[in-house]
């Protein structure tokens, strides 16, 4: 069994692959909840508020219902067939999505999406330790990391794995990165650091959980990126669409 938060349709708003067509799958759970990013939501069960990242409704299970997954079927008919020019990549997300790697439904709806000739991107933390040898199918995949900076709030224990890091960028098809950079944090000396351990192309993109964060964060961002010369990443989902789910 799966849960599932929600998929849709939309276009790839960060990183590397910044707006390709794509069809995400954002599945329930994590194992970091990374209060500094300072995104609230009220509890539809206990009325509380909530704060942690802009998926809290991933991350925090206690409190959303989700649609139960048992068969691949109901994933693969997500996806739809209105794809005239080109295939969308299709986007595992989360959450954190890989605590799921090796849960036999997760697999085999991998299995089927690669068969279907469907890129597949898994987005993630990086710490979770994928056993490549075991599950082989994920060395087809493109693996966009976000290793959670000192800004997250989270123990550094929790958000660093290089082991795990190191795995991932030894057996990924294509393996990157992505940090959330804001105002009133220096990220470089951890960006370095993490560099050091397990090298990767860097995507930088501002801290934003709105349209009104996006515009505080953006200038700020793209010049630390021309500093340091790391790539710059807009959130354009959020652009586009603000702070609404969905998209």
């Amino acid at each position: 069994m799966l849960s599932l938060v929600e998929s849709f349709a939309s276009i790839q708003g960060e990183g590397k692959f910044a707006g390709r067509l794509a069809v995400f799958f954002r599945f329930a759970g994590c194992n970091l909840n990374c209060a500094g990013f300072n995104c609230e939501l009220k509890s539809p069960k206990t009325g509380e508020i909530l704060r942690g990242c802009d998926t809290i409704r991933a991350v925090k299970t206690a409190h959303f219902d989700y649609e139960k997954i048992s068969t691949v079927s109901q994933l693969l008919d997500k996806i739809g067939t209105n794809f005239k020019n080109s295939l969308p990549i299709i986007v595992i997300t989360g959450g954190e999505p890989l605590l799921n790697y090796a849960n036999p439904l997760f697999y085999e709806f991998i299995d089927e999406i690669l068969k279907r000739n469907f890129e597949v991107h898994f987005e993630t933390n990086g710490t979770i330790f994928v056993d490549f040898q075991k599950f082989p199918l994920y060395k087809n995949c493109v693996f966009a990391v976000s290793v959670k900076l000192g800004n997250s709030k989270e123990p550094r224990e929790k958000r660093l794995n290089f082991t795990a890091l190191q795995n991932l960028k030894n057996n990924a098809k294509i393996f990157f990165y992505k940090f959330v950079i804001c105002k009133n944090f220096d990220a470089k000396s951890e960006i370095y650091e993490i560099l050091e351990h397990v090298y990767g192309e860097v995507w930088c993109m501002p801290l934003a959980k709105n349209r009104e964060q996006l515009s505080q964060n953006a200038l700020y961002c793209a010049e630390f990126c021309l500093q340091n010369g790391f790539n710059y990443s807009d959130r354009l989902h959020i652009r586009l669409w603000n702070d609404k789910n969905g998209v």
